[in-house]
């Protein structure tokens, strides 16, 4: 039993010494078995016999009655290829051709035998080939029989299999065909983490909506895919293991735990963190403006302007028809662009599953605040200031050319002056302070 739920990928915790209800599929009450996720039993001989099935019960009979046919003809064609004369003449000729080749090193004379010996090889080397030609003609491969999974909606399912796929639905663990599911879940949504405003850079992986823990089904309706770090945020046993495992150059999760006191006896409890290790930038956030559409909510619009003030650590949202701005905290692009996706309005690419922010303490102190009605924000006027100043450098008075400092070059004995760019280009000299 122990080898059967570990090649199945079934819990161990799930294994029962007897039933407490009769078995869903055989209706026996007798030895030991496995609880499913919604409380329910299957005994050990169904378990077994379940653990083997991929297919409905008639597709299921297809695929077992190919794989047979298929060994068959593999057989008979290996049979056919042991037996035929051409082959074994083909290889011999080549042998005895190749011997003789060697031994030209010592006599010359023997090159017309192996010329000879290599014809007849390839000339019978053809002649079995066109012979398996025409047995593969006569008796063609068997052609693979088109199968449909249980949660296809096209298969046909028989009341034995309908049962079978509430075992499956409610496996305690990963059920059999997990992969397929997947398969079905990322083509449905896109291959996208299904939080608004995700840039999906990492790898994803499928969460339940209705948690397994309170007896979700393995079924793709109740399957939503999530990246790393927001399916990490949702509070079900065994996602600790999804939280020890991210650790990349942007940042790295550290779920709760316990921890001992250095300074006095005990211990203490560590809520769920994160480390950063690479804030968002004004680049990524205009890819996430453009992939999801942020629009304004109060007008519609969607000439949305986003700027990040590194040295505060600020995010700023603007828009510029209804002159409405909002302030936010520069966090990662995992935590910064779902919040963008949860204040202002989406128009593509939109999610079905909303991030678990109280999951993160920090979260818990830092806010967006309101939307001011000022028409350019304190931080826009001080960025328009900095940004005439850079545009209102001196002129040259000669050639108009931009001012700048210009130092001597090794060799140059003069002192650095303030003078016009096109100094070593053309030689004007547009400043008073120029000495030779």
């Amino acid at each position: 039993m122990e080898k059967l739920i570990t090649r199945n990928q079934a819990y161990p915790e799930n294994e029962v010494a007897s039933l407490l209800s009769p078995c869903i599929l055989c209706d026996q009450r007798l030895g030991a078995g496995l609880v499913l996720n919604d409380k329910r039993f299957v005994c050990k001989p169904c378990f077994q016999v379940v653990s083997l099935i991929e297919y409905p019960e008639r597709y299921e009979g297809l695929r077992r009655d190919y794989l047979k046919r298929r060994e068959a003809w593999r057989a008979a064609r290996s049979a056919l290829i042991d037996r035929s004369i051409s082959r074994k003449v083909s290889t011999f000729f080549a042998s005895v051709a190749a011997i003789l080749l060697l031994l030209l090193f010592w006599k010359l004379l023997l090159l017309v035998v192996p010329v000879v010996g290599f014809g007849i090889s390839k000339f019978a080397g053809q002649l079995h080939d066109e012979k398996l030609k025409q047995w593969e003609k006569e008796f063609p491969e068997p052609s693979h029989p088109e199968l449909r999974h249980f949660h296809d909606p096209r298969a046909e399912l028989t009341q034995r299999d309908q049962l079978i796929l509430h075992v499956f639905n409610h496996w305690p663990g990963y059920p059999p065909f997990w992969n397929y599911l997947r398969e079905v879940v990322l083509k449905r949504d896109g291959n996208r983490c299904q939080v608004t405003g995700c840039p999906s850079r990492l790898e994803l992986h499928i969460h339940h909506r209705n948690l397994v823990s309170k007896g979700g089904p393995h079924a793709p309706e109740n399957l939503i895919p999530l990246c790393d770090f927001h399916h990490a945020l949702e509070p079900d046993a065994g996602h600790e293991r999804i939280w020890a495992k991210i650790k990349t150059r942007y940042f790295t999760l550290v779920h709760e735990h316990t921890r001992s006191n250095r300074a006095s006896p005990g211990t203490h409890e560590v809520s769920a963190h994160l480390r950063r290790l690479e804030l968002v930038t004004a680049a990524e956030l205009s890819g996430l403006s453009k992939t999801y559409g942020f629009s304004c909510p109060h007008c519609g619009s969607d000439q949305i302007r986003i700027h990040v003030h590194e040295k505060q650590n600020v995010v700023e949202v603007e828009c510029l028809r209804c002159e409405k701005s909002l302030e936010g905290p520069q966090e990662l692009t995992e935590e910064t662009g779902p919040r963008l996706g949860e204040l202002l309005k989406p128009t593509r690419c939109i999610g079905a599953w909303k991030a678990r922010w109280d999951m993160l303490s920090e979260r818990k102190k830092i806010g967006w605040g309101d939307w001011k009605g000022a028409k350019i924000s304190t931080r826009r006027k001080e960025y328009q200031r900095k940004k005439e100043a850079d545009t209102s450098k001196p002129v040259c008075p000669k050639c108009g050319s931009p001012m700048r400092l210009i130092e001597p070059k090794r060799g140059e004995s003069w002192k650095p002056f303030w003078g016009c760019t096109q100094f070593r280009v053309t030689g004007c000299k547009g400043s008073a302070k120029y000495k030779a």
